[in-house]
């Protein structure tokens, strides 16, 4: 039998409203520990992850003059027509967060503030989201096997990556070359370039495992590698000064 993938429907008006007070709701809970908001800050996630999995928020690609522009759902212009095409488009609820348009042949990142305003030049050849992040995957136009990252309109990466896996644990495992590397954006920024036999999460609270030439090991955020045989002989002082220092690992659950 044939499997038809069933559209969603554009989220209205009345659930962008629902949307803009579930979100007024929760920011008053922030910083409050009181345990009977607590199932009512729940129940209110659950709603709101409801809305967005049942309905389509994604703007809209409307076209003047021979140039595309973008409309939210609520029919608001949120990039005039001045572009040629787009990358992937983003929903609604990520107000902030800047789409890849392009113009003369070439990419740009642009705000979507009315204006299109541009966040980057007019230089790359493609720029594409990363989900649950905010970091974009950019493409020059010398290189089409390799990839760099972006954040906040600033390229932080060599263009030296293949492949990246979702992000997770406030990290992106990358790959090239049959080696691993990692993209860490917790406590601070931290690129780790594919040199690793392997590298992934041991879950919550836990440092990330970095194995090299066959030996499992912590990486600390100053990029140095140590392995967990060394970890376990560092004396009391030692064991000071590199956790002043911290390792890459994953958030804890307060």
């Amino acid at each position: 039998m044939e499997n038809i993938e069933k559209k969603q429907p554009k989220a209205t008006r009345a659930q962008v409203e629902r949307m803009d007070e579930i979100y007024a709701e929760i920011s008053e809970f922030e910083g409050s520990f009181v345990e009977d908001l607590e199932f009512r800050h729940l129940l209110l996630l659950q709603e709101l992850e409801d809305l967005k999995e049942n309905y389509d928020w994604l703007d809209e690609v409307f076209e003047e003059n021979n140039k595309k522009g973008l409309k939210n759902i609520l029919g608001e212009v949120v990039v005039p027509a001045i572009y040629d095409r787009y990358g992937m488009l983003m929903p609604y609820y990520m107000k902030n967060k800047p789409v890849g348009a392009q113009l003369d042949g070439n990419f740009a990142l642009v705000k979507r503030d009315g204006k299109g305003t541009p966040v980057t030049e007019f230089i790359y050849r493609a720029i594409l989201p990363m989900p649950f992040c905010d970091v974009y995957v950019v493409f020059n136009k010398e290189d089409n096997s390799h990839f760099a990252l972006m954040i906040e309109g600033k390229v932080i990466t060599p263009y030296e990556i293949e492949n990246h896996e979702m992000p997770c644990d406030d990290a992106i495992i990358l790959s090239a070359e049959g080696k691993k590397g990692i993209f860490y954006y917790g406590y601070d920024l931290v690129y780790i370039s594919p040199e690793y036999d392997n590298v992934y999460s041991q879950g919550i609270g836990e440092n990330f495992i970095f194995v090299k030439d066959g030996k499992k090991g912590y990486v600390t955020l100053d990029k140095r590698f140590i392995s967990i045989d060394d970890f376990e002989m560092l004396d009391y002082e030692e064991y000071e000064e590199i956790s002043k220092i911290g390792f890459i690992s994953s958030p804890d659950i307060d």
